[in-house]
């Protein structure tokens, strides 16, 4: 399989890291914004128009049809700049379950994913039990999903308004965070769709977080092999010493196994491959393992530096621990497959 990015991916991949580098650099990550800041709103709409929230809205709903390959480049460019906005839940995961529901979605999904492509509103997702959220007041709106991880039971999702989020006690600063509160009753809409779809959509939402990571990882790369040709010791750059170069090569390493395997898992959604499973779940564990790997190396490159607890690479590390978190970490992530890999 060619993992080189064909004429128009590369556009998207040029496109996409220009808008976020210079919409939403690091200090703007810091603030943690709220999505009632007119300019984190006017972010959104730019996003929007820019086509991303329709990438996978089939042409059939006004949208791009296209594929996770084309997702997963736009979510690893926002994953370098650590964006603080729902991505995954507006621009993946709502646009593969109404296109999973075929020629019969229900009035509110197509409402939601329209509301998105316009850049009107942004959609945060979570299951129906989990104790924490993130975006918390960092979107305009929280969908609450019930049988998202358990195929049991029907899949069905209701609408509620976006609770308020302190970014300063989350771990990671630049997301907002909040207990999960829901109300008593809320007004379900089932989404009729099948079990072998329902997986593939969960997986392609899994995808893209771990395409965040892989941008996460070159980003802290990145700020390390930087430093490392900026400071001089001993009347040379530290990067000379094999010390450093070791770490950086082991780092630089990690993170291209990483894009390689987001890739192709993204490639394998796309095109129905019978292995999608098994790759989605290397994409996961390379994913994890390459950004914690890259961050960690960011703060030893840095020295005393970098392990104070305002440093940059501070924010990468902790992006990386919580979407790791997100993912259920990597021993999960192994265990799915060595389970796939021996079934």
């Amino acid at each position: 399989m060619d993992f080189a990015l064909n004429d128009e991916q590369q556009m998207l991949h040029a496109s996409a890291h220009r808008f976020f580098a210079d919409r939403h650099p690091l200090v703007r990550a810091r603030r943690a914004l709220p999505w009632t800041d007119a300019t984190q709103q006017s972010l959104w709409a730019d996003m929007a128009g820019m086509g991303w929230m329709a990438l996978l809205v089939p042409e059939a709903h006004d949208g791009l049809g296209l594929g996770m390959s084309e997702a997963c480049i736009v979510a690893e460019a926002a994953g370098q700049q650590l964006l603080n906005l729902p991505l995954a839940g507006s621009a993946v995961l709502l646009p593969l379950w109404l296109q999973a529901c075929g020629e019969a979605p229900p009035d509110a999904l197509s409402d939601w994913v329209r509301a998105a492509m316009a850049g009107e509103r942004a959609f945060h997702c979570i299951a129906q039990g989990d104790g924490w959220l993130d975006h918390a007041g960092q979107a305009s709106d929280l969908v609450v999903v019930q049988g998202w991880h358990d195929d049991t039971v029907p899949l069905r999702v209701a609408l509620r308004p976006m609770p308020e989020g302190a970014a300063s006690d989350a771990f990671d600063p630049t997301l907002r965070q909040a207990p999960t509160t829901l109300a008593p009753s809320l007004a379900w809409e089932t989404l009729p769709i099948a079990l072998e779809a329902r997986a593939r959509v969960r997986a392609a939402h899994r995808v893209a977080l771990s395409a965040e990571l892989v941008g996460v990882a070159q980003a802290a790369l990145d700020l390390a092999s930087a430093y490392a040709r900026e400071r001089v010791q001993f009347g040379k750059p530290i990067g000379s010493y094999q010390a450093i170069k070791h770490q950086l090569a082991n780092a630089w390493m990690g993170v291209d196994n990483a894009r390689l395997a987001v890739r192709y898992a993204a490639a394998a959604l796309d095109g129905g491959l019978p292995d999608w499973r098994f790759a989605c779940a290397a994409a996961e564990f390379t994913a994890i393992e390459g950004a914690q790997q890259a961050t960690r190396t960011a703060i030893q490159v840095h020295g005393g530096m970098g392990f104070t607890w305002e440093h940059d690479a501070h924010l990468y590390l902790k992006r990386a621990q919580h979407l790791a978190t997100r993912l259920g970490g990597a021993s999960r992530a192994l265990d799915q497959v060595e389970a796939l890999a021996l079934a």
